[in-house]
């Protein structure tokens, strides 16, 4: 009886390992039902959150956003458009996604996911094909599926004003050094975001990623 426990228990211990593995990199293939109410300008705003399964009344955290501003939508046949996720997993963490499109931002809803919908799921790169729900009038599309969101380099048929992210930021430091946190979008001019000090240990802050490319480093006193 106590060498089956500790097989279970051994079994469970090389499951939790598996998907403690990271960093998460995926891609949800979003596809927008043709309405007969004309798209154009779409807000869509997608967001990956992580929850703890075990803490069913713990509330679900951010880990990553992005968003499109100024969208327009085939009027013709349904719109595509690629969203792509990307976070560190931490243990014992499950994924999930939800993602709402609105007549611009702070308009009215018009498209959203129809129930839960997890991502990564025993894997760290994902990619999952989901149609938004919408309560409009849908209208028979008369043309195979246009791509809104540019594949392979394209440029964009929607104007892409705005791709947000949040990022986790980690670094070890002897305690009480002193660092500038620093960020930059072209490795050249360097703004300070806050001052840090080292604790002998990992430290870890939480920022929010601006534009389509941000670099960032410690940078010592």
């Amino acid at each position: 009886m106590n060498l089956r426990l500790i097989l279970v228990a051994a079994f469970f211990a090389a499951g939790l390992a598996k998907v403690q593995a990271g960093p998460l990199e995926g891609v949800v293939h979003l596809t927008f039902p043709l309405t007969k109410q004309k798209m154009l300008g779409i807000y869509v705003d997608a967001r990956l959150y992580e929850y703890d399964p075990l803490l069913a009344d713990f509330p679900a955290t951010l880990v990553d956003q992005v968003v499109f501003e100024d969208l327009d939508l085939s009027i013709t046949a349904d719109s595509m458009l690629d969203v792509h996720f990307s976070a560190q997993r931490k243990p014992r963490m499950n994924y999930y996604l939800s993602i709402r499109a609105y007549s611009r931002k702070g308009g009215d809803q018009h498209y959203f996911i129809d129930g839960f919908q997890k991502i990564f799921v025993g894997t760290d790169d994902d990619a999952i094909a989901l149609t938004l729900a919408t309560k409009l009038a849908k209208k028979k599309p008369s043309g195979d599926p246009v791509d809104v969101g540019g594949r392979g380099g394209e440029e964009p048929a929607g104007k892409l004003t705005g791709v947000h992210r949040a990022v986790e930021i980690q670094w070890e430091g002897t305690d009480g050094d002193e660092f500038l946190l620093q960020k930059s979008d072209d490795l050249e001019s360097w703004e300070t975001v806050e001052a840090v000090v080292g604790t002998g240990g990992a430290v870890s802050t939480f920022l929010r990623v601006e534009g389509r490319v941000q670099f960032w480093r410690l940078h010592r006193e």
